[in-house]
Order: C-alpha cells, then sequence, then structure tokens
C-alpha cells in the first residue's frame, strides 16, 4: 500500500484508476470524442430518461409508475425507451449505476488516513446515508431493486462499481494492518463483504424507518464497527 501523509486522504493511485475505469464504463459511449451527432442525441435521450424516471419513482414510488410514464415524462417513445431499459428494474439499475459513484469518490475524499478503521468505515457511508435521507423513496426502490432479481442489460457496469466500493473497503482494512491496527492475516475478501454486508443491513433497516435520521443512522452504523472491528485487532493488543 502507499504511503500516507498524516491527515491525507485513504486512497490509492490503483483505486483511484479503477474509480476513473468505472466512470468511463458508465458514462460508455458518452467518453468517445469527437462525439457525433447521433451520440448526441443518444446521450440526450439517456438524459432524459435517467431524470424521468429518478423524478417518477422519487415521486410516485416503484408500483405506482409504468414505462409509459417515464417515456412520456422523458418524452420520447416507449419503444425508444425499451433500448435503453427492458423493464422497471433495469431502469433503476440505470439509475444505481449513475447516482452511486459520485458517492463512492465523496466517501473515498471523507476519510483520513489518522482515523481508526471503524472510524473510515463510517466516514466513508456518510454521503451515502445523507444522500438516501434526501431521498428516501427513490433510495429505498434502489436497494430493494438492484439485488433482487437476474442479471440486466446494465449489470456489468452494475458489477464493476460494486467491485470498486469492496476494493475501497479492502484499502481501509490494509491500511489498519499496516498501522497495526489490525493483524496481518487478515481475509481482505471476506472482511471487505462483512464490513459491506454491515453496512447494507444497517442502512436498509435505517431507511424504512418512518423519518430517517442520518445523524441517527450512522451512529447505529458506528456501533456495529466498532463492535466487528476488536475481532480483527492483533493477539497482542487484545485485553487481557
Amino acid at each position: 500500500m502507499p504511503h500516507l501523509k498524516e491527515g491525507s486522504t485513504l486512497s490509492s493511485e490503483p483505486r483511484r484508476a479503477r474509480s476513473q475505469t468505472v466512470r468511463k464504463n458508465w458514462q460508455g459511449e458518452l467518453d468517445k470524442k469527437p462525439m457525433g451527432l447521433r451520440e448526441r442525441h443518444k446521450l440526450d435521450k439517456l438524459e432524459r430518461i435517467s431524470a424521468a424516471a429518478i423524478s417518477l419513482f422519487g415521486r410516485e414510488g416503484y408500483e405506482g409508475t409504468t414505462l409509459r410514464d417515464i417515456a412520456r415524462e422523458a418524452d420520447v417513445a416507449l419503444g425508444t425507451l425499451s433500448l435503453y431499459a427492458r423493464d422497471k428494474r433495469d431502469l433503476v439499475l440505470m439509475i444505481f449505476n449513475k447516482v452511486i459513484p459520485p458517492l463512492l469518490e465523496r466517501g473515498r475524499k471523507n476519510t483520513n488516513s489518522t482515523h481508526r478503521l471503524a472510524e473510515n468505515m463510517v466516514a466513508f457511508f456518510e454521503p451515502f446515508y445523507r444522500a438516501y435521507a434526501k431521498n428516501v423513496t427513490l433510495f429505498r426502490i434502489i436497494l430493494g431493486q438492484v439485488y433482487n432479481g437476474p442479471p440486466s442489460g446494465h449489470a456489468a457496469q452494475n458489477d464493476a462499481i460494486r467491485v470498486e466500493l469492496l476494493g475501497v473497503l479492502s484499502d481501509f482494512i490494509l491500511h489498519a494492518v499496516a498501522t497495526g491496527e489490525c493483524r496481518s492475516d487478515v481475509d481482505l475478501e471476506i472482511q471487505s463483504r462483512s464490513f459491506f454486508y454491515l453496512y447494507f443491513a444497517a442502512v436498509r433497516v435505517w431507511l424504512y424507518q418512518e423519518k430517517p435520521d442520518p445523524e441517527q443512522g450512522l451512529k447505529d452504523l458506528s456501533e456495529l464497527y466498532e463492535h466487528h472491528v476488536p475481532s480483527l485487532i492483533p493477539p497482542r493488543m487484545r485485553k487481557a
């Protein structure tokens, strides 16, 4: 792991490069230059469809929104919409691929090399909680659908984002190993998944409260992480 200056953001060059790849995959053909008229029209339709889906899902809910509603809101034909998403769940995955990468970046910048592992985990997920609280209905749909169904046309980008997120959590664990907070024989794959599963369970319970409060949600997540981290500390640091 690269040397981290005191007080610096917890981030690595390989991870940053992988994050840039995720963003390029998310944008797809949009990164190719020069962009022709056809590509610009395609981009415009994609943006309109995404905006319409975000607006309608957030306002009317999943069951209250139809593909026809989204096509009408986006001012595209229903057949055109089907070229971008085959069903409503596919649209949800498309939204996930649009809104989650910026939260990954904000979460990464929210961490600090002087903080302990649990603190950095909570700091990383803080932007997620705050974004979710601003559009509860939309993110209930996203978190409810993203792991609930067969692969879709947007699955490859979706999987790349999940891999990126788990990689960031692995970086935090590696840093904790380097500073002596965690033992050197931890299984990075298992532990990064463990931290993610704790977050995902906690955030879904929190999100379905009547009025999700980010401060309380982050406090609850912190308690879970503080309880989990002691299982990773070196034997010499454990209390007798």
